[in-house]
């Protein structure tokens, strides 16, 4: 009896032995914590996640009960389709790992036109890391690639998205907890509070997403600071513990990085490059809405479309304690930063040392709604020949409390460089505003060139702040103020030393040796007169016996007189602007049908004066006047007085 129960005890032991042997998943670390291999290329024979016998379905693995410590492995070279909903979490020290195994290329899986291709649902403690994920079925449709949720669940703890490589996620153009995103994290239902904590989105790739690039949205976001404000909905509960840091993004159809509903988060050295691209909407690079205490530094964004809003960075509504600083921002055709409130409110926001290359539009924009200690300070704006930019751009009277301080602007060539303000609240001090028109008084500041020792040749962020040093002979050296808030240390990383007078702009390093920069070509002056061409025809003239032709010396039109026999021809203009005791001179092109034209001024303060010119060939004629002690106007003319015709064109106005 003994014996027998010997014997049946080994052949019971036999069978659990084989049975581990088979079972979904190999032993890895101890109990509990399993390894289960996907292989989507292994269609047939059995399937029981061991490395010889993978699964081969997304189903399959969707069907696995999941715990603390296990592993979900996918085949490299391998290509799933469909969406990937693991079932199960991880716990404190054990997390629910999901990456890959092998060798080769990175596993796709493929959400094939499905809402999400991976969704991460009511779980935590979750780490994903070395897949390609993609979405391109059923374009323009509700899609995420990584998708995170919570619903009605409370705080869900410790979530890793790693070295994913996030592409063609063809989605439609909305943006809520549940709109279209490379990567969504997600917070729904108003039943049990909850948020999101301890979250890193680190070293991923996105290419062509519509829309959002990354995107944290919570239904928990409830306060009066933003527009819709809903008293009777889920009080503002913010995510914590938050660090978006070292992504690529690439090709976006509306928004790069947006933060919302978070505290104290850290989005850090990423790479927006094409935002704004396919969005009918509102869209920026990086940026908070209703989140406090963010800080966004050593970011580079480049290349947003339209300006709607099309700028590289934003502080909106409902955000208070916000810092952008060290981040580099490059030909952005919205401009390089937004401050908008719409009808909510924000505060306490300071830009510091930042740098902008050739921005278009608007340097800073503000949109509808008042708002109070939003400080720039130490920011180097460029703007390069054939660009123009409103430096600070207030589109409506709404008050706007703008410190504007210690931040150097250089405009370069033809184009513009303005300011617009409207609101009786923005500050400009102690700034160098080099080739820039229309400034407030800026007292402490001045005009001069600054000397940057490379303007307009930044490549990237890695050497942006060489670009943008300062010459010895720089008169921003050491000429800022010593203000609250301005950091310790500029875009380089050169010390900025409490109770020492800084640098103007984003450098604060000594000042560079060698030979000086070139002289920054300053934008030509606007002409004296309008239309001189007549390529608009005699629009801005006052003619008689006058009609615009296009026989022209240059361009497409010109003027001809065609004096009758009673009577005379004449194109006038009257110009204003004109500088008093300054010598101008008036020049044309004139051709005669034998007789003679005058070219000439009156009305400048002094005798009128004019030349006669004859000749039945194209004439290049000039005449001289000098504005009286007090002149500032003059009326010049092509008048024609003997019968006949004359034909006038390029018509200019310099003084010497």
């Amino acid at each position: 009896m003994r014996h027998l129960l010997r014997h049946g005890l080994a052949f019971m032991c036999s069978l659990m032995l084989v049975a581990g042997a088979s079972s979904a998943a190999t032993a890895a670390g101890g109990e509990g914590r399993r390894v289960h291999h996907v292989d989507c290329r292994s269609t047939d024979g059995p399937a029981n996640g061991s490395p010889a016998h993978p699964w081969h379905t997304l189903d399959q693995v969707n069907s696995l009960s999941l715990g603390a410590g296990d592993r979900l492995l996918f085949a490299r070279g391998s290509r799933c389709t469909g969406t990937l909903t693991p079932q199960g979490a991880g716990r404190p020290g054990h997390p629910l790992v999901i990456g890959a195994y092998g060798e080769g290329a990175k596993p796709v899986i493929d959400g094939a036109g499905a809402p999400d291709t991976v969704l991460l649902h009511n779980t935590e403690w979750v780490e994903v890391s070395g897949l390609e994920i993609t979405n391109a079925g059923n374009p323009a449709h509700n899609k995420r690639g990584v998708h995170v949720l919570l619903d009605d669940y409370g705080t869900g703890t410790h979530y890793r998205l790693t070295d994913l490589d996030i592409h063609d996620v063809l989605g439609d153009d909305t943006k809520h907890t549940g709109g279209s995103a490379g990567i969504l994290f997600s917070v729904t239902g108003s039943k049990v509070e909850t948020r999101f904590d301890d979250v890193r989105v680190e070293g991923n790739t996105l290419r062509t997403v519509d829309r959002e690039g990354i995107y944290f949205a919570s239904s928990w976001n409830n306060r009066p600071a933003i527009t819709d404000y809903d008293p009777t909905g889920p009080r503002w509960l913010a995510a914590t513990r938050v660090v978006v840091r070292g992504n690529t993004l690439e090709d976006l159809g509306g928004d790069g990085i947006v933060m919302t509903a978070t505290d104290g988060a850290l989005v850090e050295r990423n790479t927006v490059r094409g935002f704004q691209r396919r969005s009918a909407g509102y869209n920026a690079g990086i940026w908070p809405w209703n989140a406090d205490h963010t800080v966004f530094q050593y970011n580079d964004v480049s290349g947003g479309e339209t300006t709607r809003d099309g700028m590289a960075y934003d502080v909106d509504e409902g955000s208070f304690g916000t810092v952008f600083q060290y981040n580099y921002s490059h030909d952005n055709v919205g401009g390089f930063f937004l401050v908008c409130t719409a009808g909510g409110t924000l505060g306490d926001a300071v830009i510091r040392y930042n740098i902008s290359q050739n921005d278009r539009f608007r340097g800073i924009e503000t949109c509808s709604g008042s708002f109070d200690d939003v400080r720039f300070l130490n920011n180097t704006i460029y703007i390069a020949p054939g660009i123009s930019q409103t430096v600070v751009n207030e589109n409506t009277a709404q008050r706007h409390d703008i410190a504007f301080r210690n931040n150097v602007v250089v405009k370069e060539g033809a184009g513009t460089a303005t300011f617009t303000l409207r609101s009786g609240g923005v500050t400009v001090s102690d700034n160098v505003l080099h080739n820039v028109t229309g400034a407030p008084a800026n007292p402490g500041g001045g005009t001069s060139d600054p000397l940057l020792t490379g303007r307009g040749t930044a490549t990237g962020i890695a050497d942006a702040g060489t670009a943008y040093e300062l010459h010895v002979d720089s008169p921003a050296l050491g000429a800022g103020a010593a203000i609250p808030d301005i950091g310790d240390r500029d875009f380089s990383g050169n010390p900025v030393l409490p109770g020492t007078t800084p640098s103007i702009g984003a450098y604060n390093g000594p000042g560079v040796e060698g030979a000086r920069p070139t002289p920054v070509e300053a934008p030509p002056l606007p002409p004296l007169l309008s239309n001189g061409g007549f390529e608009n025809e005699l629009t801005g003239w006052a003619t008689r016996n006058a009609a615009s032709v296009a026989e022209a010396h240059e361009g497409t039109g010109a003027a001809r007189l065609t004096a009758p026999a009673d009577g005379f021809a004449t194109a006038e203009q009257y110009v204003t602007g004109l500088h008093p005791a300054t010598r101008y001179v008036l020049s044309a092109w004139i051709r005669n049908d034998g007789g003679s034209t005058a070219l000439g001024a009156k009305g400048f303060g002094g005798v009128a004066t004019s030349v006669l010119v004859s000749g039945i060939k194209w004439t290049l004629a000039s005449v001289e006047f000098t504005t009286g002690p007090s002149g500032s106007t003059a009326t010049v003319f092509c008048y024609r007085e003997q019968p006949g015709t004359a034909v006038c064109d390029g018509m200019a106005l310099r003084a010497l």
